[in-house]
């Protein structure tokens, strides 16, 4: 039994290819009768298989080509205004923004020009300040080395006649020498002065030494 199984293999393999062979010729006719425009190019199941199915599912969504773009001759012109009105107000405020635009440079140009002068200006009031500090600073020593010279020359004088003097002379300034001086020198002065100048000058020093202690 078991011998007899691999002879009737063999004799089907050998008769198989014979009983295909109509079958594998009549696909066409078979096909042709679901399909009207099944065969007529070269390959029909390439385009059969490439061709989506009916009914939908995921073999049926079939990329579709992207839209080829237009040449460049065929693209639409773009649109222009000929509108005399609007082109004249676009040339008006173009004119005016110029216009803008060199008042601001010129104004720029002055502010600079104005603070370089400034600047100067500044330096030149700088080197006066320090002439005049200078001159002031150069007075003051002047003066106070005169007032040492007439200290000098009233404590040498007699009261009597230097107090001839102050009575002649500014209040200020008579309070300037005797403050000076010592009091052994000024009060005999003070001593020998009128009564009303002698007084004016009292309550004047009296009145200095009070505001110094304040401060």
């Amino acid at each position: 039994m078991l011998r007899v199984i691999p002879v009737t293999l063999v004799a089907l393999l050998m008769v198989l290819p014979f009983k295909l062979t109509p079958l594998v010729e009549a696909l066409p006719a078979i096909a042709q009768t679901h399909d009207r425009e099944f065969g007529t190019h070269d390959r029909p199941w390439a385009a059969d298989l490439a061709a989506p199915k009916p009914g939908g599912g995921e073999d049926a969504a079939a990329p579709t080509a992207a839209p080829a773009a237009l040449p460049a001759a065929e693209l639409p012109p773009i649109a222009t205004c000929t509108d005399p009105t609007v082109l004249a107000a676009v040339a008006e405020q173009a004119d005016e923004l110029a216009m803008r635009s060199r008042r601001l440079e010129d104004a720029e140009a002055m502010l600079g020009a104005t603070e370089t002068r400034v600047g100067v200006q500044i330096a030149r009031l700088a080197e006066i300040k320090g002439e005049v500090e200078g001159l002031l600073a150069r007075r003051s020593a002047l003066e106070e080395e005169d007032v040492r010279r007439m200290v000098a020359i009233y404590e040498a004088m007699k009261p009597k006649d230097a107090a001839r003097i102050f009575s002649d002379l500014e209040t200020d300034m008579v309070i300037d020498v005797l403050d000076r001086m010592p009091e052994r020198r000024s009060a005999p002065i003070i001593a020998e002065m009128k009564d009303e100048k002698a007084r004016e000058v009292t309550r004047t020093i009296l009145q200095r030494r009070s505001l110094a202690s304040r401060e």
